[in-house]
């Protein structure tokens, strides 16, 4: 009873955060809902619409070929209905990973006997998603290297993004490597840990997915292919929306960065997280207040939603429902 209370508040503590972030974008002028008004034309909301149904297809494909790399055949229409049901949990659930939960959940009820690969395969899949965003943010950097060293604090990030990636880098290469495998010794490492058994089978598990270099390419270039599909419908956007100040560009640039925001499990599916990030990296790069961020964030998050909801349809049409506690 005790437990159920805790994480009834804390839950009702995360939503009120998301709730008082948006009143405060709203009040301060940050987030101006007449702007989105622009958005609710046929021409846009079709084009939106395909926009973030691409998005989720191709994250979701993302995450069927990871399956596929450990012996498991999974249609497309399937893993991406898995996938609407998690992204649909998102938005009722802290962060925006909190639906990976649900799917891996049904894609083990689905699958029995391959719950390591349930797990393991979202977890790579979020990993490696993580990983093509930081690249994303790193290359446009680069690209625009002197526009960063005019600016002190986007001089730090561009640090902190290059010390990510490294990181990012270094890890996967321990995870993947055959001869560090073959040694033994991170297993030894690994043995010493509590939960050696478990964290054993994970490592292993993992390790199988850096067998095949050619699919990890294209596991990564549908992440990129994804992502750019996402940063095309916040230009539009804001663009339809009157914003004409941030260059395509700065959008492939901030992007990235705030969707990994949205990932903190604060709020439920980034919500008010995404628009305070958002804000505070279109003013950072473009050097003046401005509320495209807000604004573009919010008609992403909208339209995820909308395409989200045939997640539900497809949650309430399966005869065995994920025990979701409060």
């Amino acid at each position: 009873m005790v437990r159920h209370t805790k994480k009834l508040l804390i839950q009702s503590l995360k939503i009120a955060l998301a709730a008082g972030i948006i009143f405060w974008l709203i009040q301060s002028g940050k987030l101006n809902f007449n702007a989105l008004k622009s958005l609710l034309t046929p021409g846009f909301a079709a084009l939106g619409f395909l926009l973030v149904t691409l998005n989720l297809f191709l994250g979701s494909e993302r995450w069927r070929l990871l399956i596929s790399s450990q012996g498991i055949k999974s249609g497309p229409w399937e893993v991406f209905k898995l996938s609407l049901i998690g992204i649909f949990f998102n938005f009722a659930m802290p962060g925006g990973v909190g639906g990976d939960v649900i799917k891996a959940y049904y894609f083990y009820h689905d699958n029995p006997g391959n719950k390591v690969v349930a797990v393991t395969s979202v977890l790579m899949d979020r990993v490696l998603g993580l990983f093509a965003m930081v690249f994303m943010a790193l290359a446009v950097m680069l690209y625009d290297f002197k526009h960063i060293l005019t600016v002190p604090a986007l001089h730090t990030l561009f640090w902190f993004i290059l010390a990510l990636f490294v990181a990012f880098v270094i890890a996967l290469a321990l995870v993947f490597s055959p001869q560090l495998y073959k040694s033994g010794v991170l297993k030894k490492g690994l043995e010493s840990l509590p939960l050696s058994e478990k964290l054993m089978k994970l490592y292993e598990s993992m390790h199988l997915y850096g067998n095949d270099k050619l699919r990890l390419a294209g596991v990564l270039s549908l992440s990129l292919l994804s992502q750019t599909s996402a940063i095309l419908f916040l230009f539009l956007a804001a663009t339809a929306a009157g914003f004409h100040e941030a260059p395509l560009k700065t959008f492939f640039l901030v992007a990235p960065l705030g969707f990994m925001a949205t990932a903190i499990p604060i709020s439920p599916a980034g919500i008010g997280v995404g628009q305070a990030a958002f804000y505070f990296l279109f003013n950072l790069y473009i050097g003046r207040e401005t509320e495209v961020g807000p604004t573009a964030i919010t008609a992403y998050q909208v339209g995820s939603f909308v395409v989200s909801l045939a997640g539900a349809f497809f949650y309430l049409r399966r005869k065995s429902h994920v025990p979701v506690k409060a």
